[in-house]
């Protein structure tokens, strides 16, 4: 193999591993629209400050007043369990901001949503095999006729094209790796209590939603006093 071609293939190989490292913080325009469409996320603060101190501030709601726990009882803790590599984290962290307004004690967790297991290895032997076949395009070897196969016609183009032939190949290969790894989860539990899925409802719940079933959860437990009004806050207000 020629130094370019051992300079390509560390290339390649940077770029893989980058991509693994930092998959769940890259999120591109459309996924960021697409987060903006399924939550519903609307501005609901305004900007302060000059160009250079541009601050976003969320509009005070009725969120922020703490709800008294009735005789210092511990609350059961809520978990979200989200598809990361979809950008969920951004619904985890405002709807954690949100919950913790209310009930500042209450204990809040996050984790990925675990996919099946054969599509975690299937994502790993993708990601090896992506590698074998870009160090042999680069190489001009082919493995192939090892194995009694001949010199395939595929092969024989990767071959003439390489640098064409190993780009298409990095781009598939993780495209195939992030579909895979993509559940498209959002699981609220409070306690060991399944609350909202997104599975099986196929939408996240609007933040008033959310707040009511877990209102509703602790009233029933015996851990706030019943409202006296209807559940109103400035989400629904348009």
């Amino acid at each position: 193999m020629t130094r370019v071609g051992y300079i390509i293939v560390l290339f390649f190989f940077a770029l893989s591993m980058r991509d693994v490292f930092t998959r769940e913080h890259n999120h591109d325009e459309d996924e960021h629209d697409e987060f903006q469409k399924e939550f519903g996320d609307e501005d609901h603060g305004y900007s302060e400050g000059t160009e250079d101190e541009h601050i976003q501030v969320r509009e005070q709601t009725q969120f922020i007043q703490p709800k008294p726990i009735l005789g210092n009882k511990e609350l059961p803790p809520l978990k979200f369990s989200f598809c990361v590599s979809c950008g969920y984290r951004q619904a985890f962290d405002q709807y954690s901001q949100i919950v913790r307004e209310k009930y500042p004690s209450i204990q809040i967790d996050g984790e990925n949503y675990p996919t099946a297991a054969w599509k975690g290895y299937f994502a790993q032997f993708l990601g090896i095999f992506k590698m074998m076949m870009i160090a042999s395009v680069i190489s001009g070897s082919n493995p192939f006729e090892r194995m009694g196969f001949g010199y395939p016609g595929v092969l024989q183009w990767a071959h003439g094209n390489k640098l064409s032939a190993c780009m298409m190949m990095f781009l598939l290969s993780n495209m195939l790796e992030n579909s895979l790894l993509s559940s498209g989860a959002f699981e609220i539990y409070l306690g060991n209590d399944l609350i909202w899925s997104k599975l099986e409802s196929g939408r996240v719940p609007a933040p008033a939603e959310l707040m009511q079933m877990i209102d509703s959860q602790f009233e029933l437990q015996g851990l706030i006093a019943p409202a006296s009004g209807g559940f109103s806050t400035s989400f629904d207000q348009e």
